[in-house]
């Protein structure tokens, strides 16, 4: 009771209507100088806006003395949908639980999947109003609390009362394009298709088209460079009304909301605040007539075909940037991989067969190169798994010079042998040194070296044959 005799004292003997605009009756109150029900004040005198059956209230008292005239002020009933009752969750739901919801309705009425339902864009535009709000933890404070949030909040009374505003006029503005926001939580084109919201942007809400879009390229297109067409959304003044925002043959009017000040007042209880108008938003000019094409926005979104500059040696996952419109576009490029080719930034490395001939003689081979084809030398000896670099051949950089060219060699064992070339192998393997354990089909070989005592027999035995020929070839002859 003490805290409500200033207030008793301020106001004297007064008369309050306090009236909700859903209601069909008017709630009277009555304030009595230093005598104050409890019944009726403890539940209507405050500061602060509060929500109350629905409507939001703010103080400003109305005295009958005929002295300072206050009124009570409330907000027009919230006639949008809830949005725990738009996402189908319950007022405690957690945040995964806001998102999971989210998903499954936007999955359901995303423009992609119902182009045949005209209502599906505007439902569509519900669940993600609905989930940018739920799922920002001060704006759902706020909603919870008021039933709306800041950035929705907007006060009438320009430029003096007026009764077919109300007290307050509770107005929200997307402040994302739906299908971004999908976008961005879910990722690039969850339906397939592309930016298959396109239609839907044009004919409904006028979003430009997405800030970035990814480019896919083939490892030779990154390497070389090339000049890629696709097609995007891009916000141009209106053909119609070539900007001015109203059908041709019309003007646009002085605001009568802010007498053409761009400014309106705002009663908040004792307090005079001013604001830039919400209607005219500060041009003082009103659009009587919007033009049917752009809805009054004097720009459009329009298909159009722009070619993207791949500058060469780009890598995978680069991103540019280049003015669209009036708008900049962040081209993303993914670059495929190379059956060929192994890339480590600007080097390239590749693998080069050489036969066992070239790798113990020597020789040149014939390899592809990122731009063109090397031949390069192979020195005799050369091992498996040499690397052999050329040096300033691999990709270019964007910022000026070129990576280096690694080519691996392997030797290739050939896996069938003719009687000759089987002959000649096991010679060398005969005459060879230093061979780790044995070889196949020559089992004298003991520590690498052939013995003695074999090599004897062996070339004792071919001068007997040779003995034995003669003999007999003297036979014939005689």
């Amino acid at each position: 009771m003490a805290a409500t005799r200033p207030l008793c004292n301020y106001f004297r003997f007064k008369h309050v209507n306090f009236s909700f605009l859903n209601l069909s009756n008017q709630v009277h109150i009555r304030f009595i100088h230093k005598c104050c029900d409890p019944r009726l004040t403890s539940s209507f005198l405050f500061r602060k806006p509060r929500k109350y059956n629905n409507c939001l209230v703010a103080f400003l008292a109305h005295s009958t003395d005929g002295g300072n005239s206050k009124s009570f002020h409330t907000s027009r009933p919230l006639s949008k949908r809830d949005y725990y009752e738009i996402l189908g969750i319950s007022r405690n739901s957690a945040a995964k639980d806001i998102k999971k919801a989210y998903y499954q309705l936007a999955k359901k009425y995303h423009p992609d999947t119902n182009k045949n339902d005209p209502n599906a864009a505007k439902k569509f535009q519900e669940v993600s109003e609905a989930y940018e709000v739920l799922s920002d933890e001060n704006k759902r404070k706020q909603y919870d609390q008021w039933g709306t949030t800041s950035e929705q909040m907007g006060m009438g009374g320009g430029g003096g009362p007026r009764g077919d505003m109300g007290g307050f006029n509770w107005q929200y503005r997307a402040t994302i394009d739906p299908q971004e926001l999908f976008r961005k939580i879910f990722g690039e084109t969850p339906f397939g298709g592309g930016l298959g919201f396109d239609d839907f942007a044009e004919s409904k809400f006028g979003f430009g088209s997405a800030e970035e879009v990814i480019l896919k390229l083939t490892f030779s297109q990154a390497a070389r460079g090339v000049n890629k067409d696709i097609l995007v959304n891009v916000v141009e003044v209106c053909s119609k009304c070539h900007g001015s925002r109203s059908e041709p043959g019309t003007r646009p009017v002085r605001c009568t909301y802010c007498n053409g000040t761009g400014f309106e007042t705002i009663s908040t209880g004792p307090f005079m605040m001013r604001s830039t108008c919400r209607y005219c938003h500060g041009t003082k000019m009103m659009i009587k007539f919007p033009c049917t094409e752009c809805e009054g926005k004097g720009s459009t979104v329009q298909r159009k075909k722009i070619t993207i500059p791949v500058p060469a040696g780009v890598e995978d996952g680069q991103t540019i940037r280049m003015s669209v419109g009036q708008k900049e576009l962040f081209v993303t490029f993914q670059v495929e991989k190379s059956d060929y080719f192994r890339r480590d930034e600007a080097d390239v490395h590749t693998d080069a067969e050489v036969s066992l001939s070239q790798a113990l003689l020597g020789g040149t081979i014939k390899i592809q190169g990122v731009y063109e084809d090397h031949f390069i030398q192979i020195s005799p000896g050369t091992g498996s798994h040499t690397r052999i670099r050329l040096g300033g051949k691999g990709l270019k950089r964007p910022s000026g010079g070129s990576g280096d060219h690694y080519v691996h060699i392997k030797i290739n064992v050939p896996k069938h042998l003719s009687e000759k070339q089987k002959s000649l192998v096991e010679s060398y393997a005969r005459l060879e040194e230093g061979t780790p354990g044995t070889i196949r089909g020559i089992s004298d070989k003991v520590n690498g070296k052939a013995s003695a005592i074999r090599v004897r027999r062996k070339h004792k035995n071919e001068d007997l044959n040779d003995e034995d020929k003669n003999k007999d070839s003297l036979a014939i002859k005689a």
